[in-house]
């Protein structure tokens, strides 16, 4: 698909300036070492704090906001730049998938907790896999796939086609399909099937959600996870991963959420999407440096940005 034209606005040439960067980027780390990517991230997630001072200021105030008094001011500062620099060495590792074996990602990426997974799936209904963007994300759904497992997963297109190719390029490079977030037809297609679809609700929307809590704060909820698995009695694992101090990387599957089914479809839907969102806050809480904080979660439609 040809890359999408943009007139000369402030918004179409940032569009174009992302996807140069994004593809001298990839261009770039296929041709390095491995063991250059974390001192790579290092220098880029300075750069990202230094040029968006904005951002950094939510990542704070978003974790003061769930914390509170609990942390101090440098630890406060540490986790949002420790996040920043995981967020890196993700899309660093991820746009050099293309040169990464299958052999070398098994070795990068250790899973424990596959037996859930090949549980799940002999009940024949697909599994749809919850995660958020959460350390290792982007290559915990290639890692699933390399034990040949049919991996999709449900992404928001990138703002810039260019962009959007180079990202799902990598990402289809080890067997994973990416789905659009509208592609609902393809979704239940995926588990009728018997796939696995991996899913990131961990992200504000405006329109379509109801108002769930997530890490002790109301905050707007996508409800597609829960109404996917009560409509076709998939298996709903958690799976999350994250980067270690010393470099290594793991990835972990949970056992099954046990989501309810009363018959009052409306307030099951409620229920299920609040245990998806403690399922994602508890590792959030337990490895705060792992998430996206520089995201505006707890933003309401309507509320000044």
């Amino acid at each position: 698909m040809a890359a999408q034209p943009y007139g000369f606005s402030i918004r179409g040439v940032k569009h174009v300036l992302t996807s140069w960067f994004v593809r001298g980027l990839a261009w770039m780390v296929r041709r390095l070492p491995g063991r250059w990517m974390p001192r790579l991230a290092t220098l880029l997630s300075r750069s990202i704090m230094s040029l968006l001072p904005r951002r950094r200021r939510i990542a704070e105030s978003n974790i003061r906001l769930v914390f509170g008094d609990t942390l101090g001011d440098a630890r406060v500062g540490e986790i949002a730049d420790r996040c920043v620099r995981n967020i890196a060495l993700g899309l660093l590792e991820l746009l050099r998938l293309p040169v990464t074996s299958r052999d070398e990602l098994r070795q990068m990426l250790p899973v424990e907790g596959l037996e859930h997974l090949k549980a799940g799936l002999e009940r024949g209904r697909g599994a749809l896999l919850i995660t958020g963007h959460i350390g290792t994300w982007e290559l915990a759904g290639c890692r699933v796939a390399a034990e040949g497992y049919a991996m999709h997963a449900v992404a928001r297109d990138a703002a810039h086609t260019a962009t959007a190719q180079v990202i799902n390029s990598a990402r289809a490079s080890h067997g994973m399909k990416v789905l659009g977030r509208d592609a609902t037809r393809e979704m239940l297609r995926v588990l009728r099937d018997n796939g696995v679809l991996a899913i990131l609700p961990d992200q504000r929307v405006l329109e379509g959600g109801i108002v769930a809590e997530f890490m002790g704060h109301p905050a707007m909820t996508v409800t597609g996870p829960a109404t996917l698995a009560m409509r076709t009695g998939c298996a709903v694992i958690p799976g999350f991963g994250g980067y270690r101090d010393d470099g290594s990387r793991w990835l972990e599957l949970r056992p099954p959420l046990e989501l309810v089914d009363t018959g009052d479809r409306e307030a099951d839907v409620a229920t299920n999407t609040q245990m998806i969102n403690d399922a994602l806050g508890d590792f959030i809480l337990a490895h705060p440096e792992q998430w996206l904080w520089l995201h505006d979660r707890w933003r309401m439609p309507g509320e000044p940005r």
